[in-house]
């Protein structure tokens, strides 16, 4: 089949500028110029084709007339074209605004929703966008914020430069910034629902139609940005694959085989497209059309240009992490991206767990539009001494269990494959396989919480012992010391876990009523948590500062051993204790490094907090199996 370039479909909104126009060399006459639709089929706006047989046609009649061939056998899922991609120039900050999921949009608007992924390709040096909220927050907070005028208050600003990449999924609060131009794949869908428009008027001198019911209704409110990436494309989900490619004074050989069609997108200086003797002048600013079963072309010169093509049908995961006082569960596809999570009270009996987990389970598929069929299997973090072949808890102390066959209770209910392991272990994998994917294999995890959980990832696999995984925080740290939860005396977990945090800090402020760390409490030591002891020290308290550095001193001594034992490539700090981030990682540089086996001389680990936060366990259950 014969390679195409497109011509676009250019917008005219009142917040653009003419970039596009300037630096794409887009033509059109009027004086904005927001957007330019360059793979489009969607009825507000189709791409036509510049050469060959079919041309002066739309991509849509071009397609239908080849009866559909021209796009693969991975978008014979999709009752119709299933991506559109655009240029955006914004001259003016986009208003802030969420998309609907699909279902949501197909009961209300009569077409699918839209999750889209956005390539920064040029910006000024202090734009930003709006990307998530800064923090968890409910409906009301929100609606409140829409109200007062506050919400951009709440919004999570970054800063962005060139080459930025962000995955934006439906139910996503976002808006781009002014003086910024990306490249946008989404779903080939044109459904928007305004939150905020900064109070502008239209060319009929109206303000702009807002629609903050559906926006309130449909938006995720707990999302606040994800802090890491999902392996070696730009983004991978259900609906398209995105990469950049770099061709520089060399040719690369492509293949569009049967599964797919390419678009290229050329983003930067000019080059050539060769397929079957035929070749193409393609420069900044093209948009190519290559159908499924091309086969070879080559692209030569000097290009930059954004390859998206249909991924076949997307599988999933089910991730669950059992915790002492919550379960959260996910759907996790094969990319690692969440696609929907839910957080259920851990009631008291493993009956009560096991018909919380089912019940979710079942829930949650259903929520998601995703079939048992296309879920592999469900992965249960569970904390104590777990028997992975048999699926049997032998023992939980924080959720006072002996020998529950989790995965033949769970198994039996969902007719689902099941497996469980130690839920620090799950932590571990995620963080390898999600949190710094790629970048390391072997890992130690210690999160510090209620006990202390490890996790050792060797060679991208979880390290296993005998039976269960392995307790760093059940190690000496004082001969005949404080009893712990697990009947020994003088444990690691029993000076260095959160609890005994919190145990030490109590001592200390009521020793000295007069310290910050005492009046932090407000006056009563029951208000004492993990948090306020580090508040206190970076304040200057004196008594705050001494617990620290002796809360400090055991900690450092047990990753010491962890990391003499193991010789990993990062040592990761997880747990509520890691949210102090670089000051806690400052300290425990300075406690570890010099004392590991050889000191200087010696090979020592990357040290740093874990970045998956509550999402490691549930993105580790669901990468048990290799994807």
């Amino acid at each position: 089949m014969e390679i195409l370039k497109l011509n676009c479909a250019c917008k005219e909104y009142l917040w653009g500028g003419n970039k596009l126009k300037k630096n794409f060399y887009k033509k059109f006459d009027g004086d904005i110029l927001a957007e330019t639709w360059e793979l489009s089929c969607h009825k507000d706006g189709y791409s036509t084709i510049q050469n060959g047989k079919y041309k002066g046609k739309t991509l849509l009649e071009y397609i239908e007339t080849e009866n559909k061939k021209p796009l693969g056998k991975n978008c014979e899922r999709f009752d119709e074209f299933p991506i559109l991609i655009k240029f955006i120039d914004s001259n003016q900050p986009l208003s802030v605004q969420v998309h609907p999921d699909n279902q949501y949009a197909l009961k209300k608007e009569g077409q699918y929703g839209k999750t889209e992924m956005w390539y920064i390709l040029d910006c000024d040096e202090n734009s930003y966008l709006y990307y998530g909220f800064q923090r968890k927050v409910s409906k009301e907070e929100f609606k409140q914020a829409i109200e007062n005028g506050t919400l951009e208050q709440i919004l999570n600003k970054i800063k962005v430069k060139k080459g930025d990449v962000f995955f934006i999924e439906a139910k996503t609060i976002h808006a781009i910034g002014k003086d910024i131009t990306i490249a946008e794949i989404q779903q080939n869908s044109n459904v928007t629902y305004r939150v905020y428009d900064y109070n502008r008027v239209g060319a009929d001198g109206k303000k702009r139609e807002l629609h903050i019911d559906k926006a309130i209704e449909v938006t995720n409110t707990d999302f606040i940005g994800k802090k890491y990436h999902f392996g070696s494309h730009m983004v991978s989900c259900d609906v398209f694959d995105v990469g950049v490619i770099s061709v520089i004074g060399e040719k690369i050989l492509l293949c569009a085989d049967d599964s797919s069609f390419h678009s290229l997108i050329i983003t930067d200086s000019k080059g050539k497209i060769s397929c079957n003797g035929e070749e193409m002048d393609i420069r900044k600013g093209d948009s190519i059309f290559v159908p499924a079963n091309t086969g070879e072309y080559t692209v030569s010169g000097s290009v930059t240009m954004i390859k998206t093509s249909i991924p076949a049908q997307m599988t999933y995961s089910v991730g669950v992490d059992i915790g002492g006082t919550t379960i959260k569960i996910g759907i996790v596809d094969k990319n690692n991206n969440i696609v929907l999570r839910k957080e259920y009270i851990t009631e008291y009996g493993w009956e009560n767990v096991v018909n919380t987990i089912v019940n979710a389970v079942e829930n949650m598929l259903n929520e998601a539009g995703i079939s048992k069929q296309h879920c592999q299997y469900i992965g249960i973090g569970c904390p104590g001494t777990i028997d992975v072949q048999s699926g049997n808890v032998v023992y939980s102390n924080n959720l006072k269990w002996h020998n529950v066959n989790l995965k033949q209770e769970i198994q039996k209910r969902t007719n689902m494959k099941v497996f469980v392991e130690n839920d620090a272990n799950f932590a571990a994998l995620g963080e390898v396989k999600a949190g710094f994917s790629e970048q390391y294999k072997d890992a130690v995890l210690v999160t510090i919480g209620t006990g202390i959980g490890s996790g050792i990832v060797l060679d991208g696999k979880i390290l296993q012992g005998g039976i269960g995984s392995m307790e760093i925080g059940h190690t000496m740290a004082v001969k005949n010391g404080k009893v712990c939860s697990c009947g020994r005396k003088g444990c690691l977990e029993a000076y260095a876990s959160a609890t005994a945090l919190i145990e030490q800090s109590k001592q200390a402020a009521q020793q000295n009523t007069t310290s910050q760390l005492y009046k932090m409490c407000q006056g009563n030591l029951e208000n004492m948590n993990g948090k306020i002891p580090f508040d206190a020290a970076k304040a200057g308290d004196e008594t705050a500062l001494k617990v620290i550095e002796n809360y400090t001193d055991y900690l450092a001594e047990g990753m010491i051993d962890a990391i003499n034992l193991f010789r990993p490539e990062v040592l990761l700090l997880g747990g509520g204790v890691s949210k102090q981030g670089q000051y806690i990682i400052d300290m425990l540089q300075k406690k570890i490094l010099p004392y590991v086996f050889g000191g200087k001389n010696s090979y020592t680990p990357e040290i740093c907090c874990a970045l998956l936060e509550n999402d490691a366990g549930i993105i580790g259950a669901a990468n048990l199996q290799s994807k």
